[in-house]
């Protein structure tokens, strides 16, 4: 098979975090389906998890496949340590990546090796945590985008602390940090700045390797973000004109099974394997009236003390409110200061009381089955991107609790700007007051405020955005084009059911 009859040919390299991994594999299955051939860059210890991507692909006759690399276990998720991990991802990933870049041009040019489907790449997406990407690729002579997990709004803060680092004279976490070459004026609290910034240390070496790499992101060929223009649009054209680099919004990267007219969903695997029967949860979800439940989750990594779940447990029983709370077997948290105060047991007597209201999932859940489901009305959740563009997605309005990363900065967009949600509390060692947690789910499910009215809004704006001429839609196609243009190859897509 010659060059010009091979697909174009993308490598992509996410961050194996559930929240920027998910996103990323998404993505690459829309590509796929548009006539791309994947190629995914996994840490051996996390190739389980592109299971499911791989048998889907399978199954629909998509090129794409795994390339494995080793890399040793995280020891813990403080900043130093998280920094060590970044680094020995460059040091281990970096060669690897270089070496099989040669090894595809070598095979390509070698008739008895060529399997005549994947041919040399033409591009590296890239998560945005691995900005040194960017050097590996201008060396390789090859494009590098970046790929962001999270929105265009916190990128823009998150770009602008990195630029205009150090700030002097904040000391205290609730120290005003002001946001400059912003769309707008913004200030906020020192504790609501990323963790890897808020420690930023000038002239310390792994410091200034991070934002070394973080501000060459600026520098690549383009950013691909998992939003809609309809969603962030100002924050959107803003990255747009600060990097003189095309930004393509494909958001909501969902499964197309959700933006489908009148269909009951009955399965939906997105990440891990779930912790419950979907049959089970859906039978209990088909038994509570439309918009009566309120769906709580913390993500994958965040975890409660045990103080805190006695009151949000309180203040859900005041409510007597119908509930699916989320709640993790006790493990070392990576999130909670008070980690070592928490058991995984609900407060004496609270299932009990409750079991008439509430369904208990331990461990994994069918977070899409759940949100989609008539009978929710709200979402008590974390504010990690993924959680959000969910909700939006599906039109649930939120109650927010961000705890740590950019969570902080996409609760002031859900509350502020966009007013789907409202603020319960901030922190992971926040202790809500449990009769705060009574008053926001009431308001939320009585739906006395906007909140909900907002996220219908929303929702109807992101299924528009994915279809057959909305605008993500429109900018998955067009970089599809432009992978095309660099491998030498027209334009013509093959769309494997991907769009509605």
């Amino acid at each position: 098979m010659t060059m010009s009859a091979r697909a174009a040919h993308v490598l992509l390299f996410p961050f194996p975090a559930s929240g920027h991994l998910i996103p990323l594999l998404d993505l690459g299955h829309a590509l796929a389906s548009h006539g791309l051939a994947i190629t995914v860059l996994c840490p051996e210890q996390y190739e389980s998890r592109l299971d499911p991507l791989l048998t889907r692909a399978a199954s629909e006759g998509l090129l794409v496949r795994p390339l494995i690399f080793p890399l040793p276990p995280a020891q813990g998720w403080t900043v130093p340590l998280f920094s060590l991990y970044l680094t020995s991802f460059q040091q281990l990933a970096g060669p690897l990546l270089e070496q099989w870049w040669h090894e595809q041009h070598e095979r390509s040019n070698n008739k008895d090796e060529d399997d005549g489907t994947f041919g040399p790449p033409v591009c590296i997406i890239s998560d945005f945590i691995f900005g040194w990407t960017q050097e590996t690729a201008a060396k390789l002579g090859i494009r590098r985008v970046v790929f962001y997990p999270c929105g265009a709004f916190a990128m823009s803060i998150s770009s602008s602390l990195w630029e205009h680092m150090p700030q002097e004279g904040v000391d205290s976490d609730e120290g005003e940090v002001h946001i400059p070459n912003l769309p707008h004026p913004l200030t906020v609290r020192k504790f609501q700045i990323f963790s890897l910034i808020e420690v930023y240390k000038k002239s310390d070496p792994v410091s200034e390797s991070i934002r070394h790499g973080m501000l060459l992101n600026l520098q690549s060929w383009g950013s691909v973000f998992n939003t809609f223009d309809d969603l962030e649009a100002l924050y959107i054209n803003h990255l747009e004109k600060l990097s003189g680099r095309p930004v393509w919004s494909v958001g909501p990267l969902l499964p197309p099974l959700l933006f489908k007219e009148k269909q009951k969903i009955n399965v939906i695997q997105r990440g891990k394997a779930n912790s419950i029967d979907e049959s089970l949860c859906l039978r209990w979800l088909d038994s509570r009236e439309e918009k009566s439940v309120v769906y709580i989750c913390f993500g994958s990594v965040g975890v409660l003390s045990d103080k805190q779940v006695e009151e949000v447990a309180a203040g859900l029983e005041a409510s007597q409110e119908s509930f699916v709370w989320v709640i993790k077997d006790p493990t070392p948290s990576r999130v909670s200061d008070d980690s070592s105060n928490y058991s995984g047991v609900f407060p004496e007597g609270f299932e009990e009381r409750t079991k008439e209201k509430g369904l208990v999932i331990r461990g994994w859940a069918p977070q899409l089955l759940i949100l989609s489901h008539p009978s929710v009305g709200a979402f008590l959740t974390h504010c990690g991107w993924n959680s959000t563009l969910e909700s939006i997605a599906l039109g649930v309005p939120m109650i927010t609790w961000p705890m740590f990363a950019e969570q902080y900065t996409n609760d002031l967009l859900l509350v502020e700007y966009l007013k789907v949600g409202v603020r319960l509390c901030q922190g992971a060692a926040a202790l809500p007051n449990r009769d705060d947690v009574k008053t926001a789910v009431k308001r939320v499910l009585g739906r006395e405020g906007d909140e909900a009215k907002r996220a219908e809004e929303l929702s109807k704006a992101a299924k528009i955005a994915v279809q057959q001429g909305g605008s993500s839609s429109k900018n998955l196609e067009a970089f599809v084009s432009e992978m095309n243009k660099l491998a030498g190859l027209h334009s013509e897509f093959i769309q494997r059911d991907y769009q509605v």
